[in-house]
């Protein structure tokens, strides 16, 4: 692992000194630059949610596409250093997990360092921090993969014991580093620059990766962490600190434990700039409203400069920042200017360097992505499976009922009825149109596998009342909009909450009816006590009795949201034995000559004559129209973002 210099993590109480923290005021990106003193310009370039996407290569469709991966934009990365004299460059975390060259490098006995960890060295990276899927495949496996790093790897909320306070714990990696780079002002003078680089994550991962990290990890609120350790950064002499925030732009004043603390990060005074991530977002850009705290045009939150650098290397931060020389010393410089962007691609070619440094890790992973494990009867696809019952998502419950039931046989758990239920992964949203499963009938590979279920969670089995179970179902259709009767062409989706919220369970039949309000809102609080939308809930030819006991598997990201959605509900795991879903599918898909039949039609949303609602599909959507053929479905438009929409009769 990475070891920073001792005297960048030695946890010192002395105080910032007063001229400098008197003299650190933000004068954000139209200010007015001091003269008298020198001047310099350093540029911050950042890359987030790579989802282990370094190669302009679509393992999952197994072809090219230079819209994907670091590749696509290192001659970018080339040309924005080219640009500025002084520059770093950074990542913000979830570079580890998202793809089939992930799900290799994971799996595979490796001689070598983890591709994404070479391009990462290859391109020079200056400083990372780690988001929540870092911690997919396991504490061990990260932090071998980190002991590859030529480059420091931060995260000051991430602990493996608390302490009683922030600054007391023992984190996981350093919670800062500082840099120490030679810089130019504009007469072309060098000096020395200590650039502070905290990190942070969201500190939901120690519930949503329990199961896999087995109390090994524990986390602290974002801002807990920061207010401990940005003194103590301050203190350590950096002349100006950066935020590599893996958590999303929200609220000025969040609430306790926030999955996006960006905003309430950047008000922090010690703070000078923050690369945000983790809800695969661009800022500056139209996404965002703006407000007192969100400036989406000049991009600045709470006055200071940052950049959300979007997914899978679609994009890159580019934050350019005036320093003005304070003086000899204490801090030395501080930030008179600012201008934050988001990159647009030029050359989408790997650079040399990049391309030779990766290419044996792309052959291997090639090789195993495209070894055949079986066949698929039907198509197997999600264009349609948030609106209709789907042959993907009935495929993967059949294999993970096969598993758990296969383990139960003979248990006092097997007199249980066994419910398992599956979730649409990929299902468009902020993924882009290309995010769909789109496996056609034929030969099942590997990297189909990966398409079908692209995480590495492993298989829970729940104890659960009948009522439990309709609480389920309703907090799945949270991601659906209320639909008024009559209305035409009411969006089906609230965009706010992502497909991979949904869940089918094939074997319970049920309605959905849209005209009423959600009972959950899309983190699963109730916000409507008397509201139903699960209506006609039976298992087999009865009703489901509320009190009745099944068994519902599930998976471990599920089980440490529901965690999290209702801390004080007692979920009892009936079964788990750390079975990865991927490896349940690929044992499924083995043992069987064929897989993948047209899906029973168990679920459907309660008619509502003359209304219309529309949703959002891939490219393949078009071929598998008779999968909501009860709503008379319609191609209406196709958006600039690539996507097809569709109406539905209801």
């Amino acid at each position: 692992m990475y070891q920073v210099p001792s005297a960048s993590l030695a946890h010192s109480s002395e105080t910032r000194d007063s001229a400098a923290e008197a003299g650190h005021q933000h004068a954000g990106a139209t200010s007015g630059q001091p003269v008298g003193r020198p001047l310099a310009s350093l540029r911050l370039i950042a890359t987030s949610d790579l989802h282990a996407s370094v190669m302009p290569y679509d393992y999952c469709a197994n072809r090219p596409n230079a819209d994907l991966g670091l590749g696509a934009i290192s001659q970018q990365i080339a040309e924005a250093r080219g640009e500025a004299r002084n520059c770093l460059l950074f990542d913000n975390g979830d570079f580890l997990q998202g793809s089939p060259l992930a799900d290799y490098a994971a799996t595979a006995r490796r001689r070598r360092a983890h591709p994404v960890i070479t391009a990462f060295n290859t391109l020079g990276y200056d400083a990372a921090t780690l988001g929540n899927h870092e911690f997919d495949y396991g504490l061990r496996f990260l932090t071998d993969v980190l002991a590859e790093a030529r480059f420091p790897v931060v995260s000051a909320n991430i602990a493996t014991r608390l302490g009683t306070s922030p600054a007391r714990d023992k984190t996981l990696m350093p919670p800062f580093t500082i840099l120490r780079r030679q810089i130019f002002d504009d007469e072309g003078n060098a000096h020395i620059l200590r650039i502070g680089v905290i990190g942070f994550a969201p500190p939901q991962i120690a519930e949503w990766d329990r199961d896999t990290l087995g109390g090994q990890v524990q986390t602290r609120d974002i801002l807990a962490a920061a207010r401990a350790w940005l003194p103590r950064v301050r203190a350590q002499g950096a002349d100006i600190i950066v935020a590599l925030a893996h958590t999303g732009i929200g609220a000025l004043d969040p609430e306790d434990g926030s999955e996006n603390a960006a905003t309430a990060l950047a008000a922090l005074a010690e703070v000078d700039a923050v690369v945000a991530g983790h809800s695969h977002q661009t800022f500056p850009g139209p996404n965002f409203p703006s407000s007192p705290a969100v400036d989406p045009v000049r991009g600045l939150l709470a006055g200071k400069p940052a950049v959300m650098p979007g997914h899978s290397a679609n994009h890159v931060g580019i934050i350019d920042l005036r320093l003005q020389r304070l003086g000899t010393g204490g801090r030395r410089w501080h930030v008179v200017g600012s201008q934050a962007r988001i990159g647009q691609r030029s050359d989408r070619t790997p650079t040399p360097a990049l391309h030779q440094a990766l290419a044996p890790d792309h052959r291997a992973a090639l090789a195993w992505s495209r070894r055949q494990l079986g066949k698929a009867a039907v198509p197997l696809h999600t264009n349609f499976a948030t609106a209709a019952p789907s042959a993907a998502l009935a495929l993967v419950a059949e294999a993970k009922a096969g598993h758990v039931g296969k383990a139960l046989a003979g248990t006092a758990w097997s007199e249980l009825p066994l419910l398992s239920s599956a979730t649409p992964y990929r299902g468009g949203g902020r993924g882009g149109a290309a995010n769909f499963t789109e496996i056609p009938a034929g030969p099942l590979r590997m990297r189909n596998l990966s398409d079908l279920y692209p995480f590495p969670n492993t298989v829970v089995t729940l104890l659960l009342t009948g009522a439990e179970v309709a609480d389920w179902l309703e907090r799945s259709a949270a991601i659906f909009r209320r639909v008024t009767p009559g209305a035409v062409d009411a969006p089906l989706h609230d965009d706010g909450v992502p497909s991979f919220l949904f869940e089918a369970i094939p074997q319970l039949s049920y309605a959905i009816d849209l005209s009423q309000p959600a009972r959950f809102d899309g983190r699963g609080r109730l916000v409507q006590p008397d509201a139903r939308r699960i209506t006609g809930l039976r298992f087999g030819d009865r009703p489901i009795d509320p009190h009745q006991e099944f068994l519902l598997i599930t998976n471990s990201h599920r089980v440490g949201r529901a965690r999290l959605q209702d801390p004080s509900a007692d979920l009892q795991v009936a079964f788990t034995d750390g079975a990865r879903v991927q490896s349940i599918i690929a044992a499924h898909v083995q043992s069987r000559p064929c897989v993948g039949a047209a899906p029973q039609r168990n679920w459907h949303f309660l008619p509502m004559p003359g209304t219309s609602v529309t949703l959002a599909a891939g490219d393949g959507a078009a071929a598998h129209l008779s999968d909501v053929a009860p709503y008379r479905p319609q191609a209406i438009g196709r958006d600039a973002q690539g996507f097809t929409h569709y109406r539905l009769h209801l």
